[in-house]
């Protein structure tokens, strides 16, 4: 059966892509170390959203001698792919058409951007 999964609050994902762009399993100590380089962090307020993710579904954790240590259950495709859906259907209707639109018409998106997305489109084809 697949599992649901809802959004995590950017904390809790700023946590999960240092856990998906690192060697698994990760300690919590490995953790800080690599978040501390954009800003510092209490041990305590780390494990407590360590915790949170492991009730969530998204972390499993185990020990490594006397260190806590955390495997992904989600991978970053599967929780992108939900995020993506999510966002095209709050803000578009879950038209592709219209999101594309709204960014190039903002400018957000360069024609060099939507010549990428067409090979994109193209080479699935």
């Amino acid at each position: 059966m697949k599992k649901k999964l809802s959004r995590i609050p950017d904390t809790e994902l700023e946590i999960m892509q240092v856990i998906w762009t690192n060697p698994t399993p990760i300690t919590t100590s490995e953790v800080k170390a690599v978040l501390e380089k954009k800003r510092r962090w209490s041990i305590g307020a780390l494990q407590t959203l360590l915790n949170r993710l492991i009730d969530r579904g998204f972390l499993e954790a185990g020990m490594q001698g006397k260190s806590k240590t955390y495997v992904p259950l989600v991978s970053e495709e599967e929780y992108l792919a939900v995020e993506s859906s999510s966002f095209l259907q709050k803000l578009t209707g879950n038209s592709l058409t219209r999101l594309v639109a709204s960014l190039y018409d903002s400018k957000s998106i360069t024609d060099k951007d939507l010549r990428e997305l067409k090979e994109y489109i193209e080479s699935k084809k």
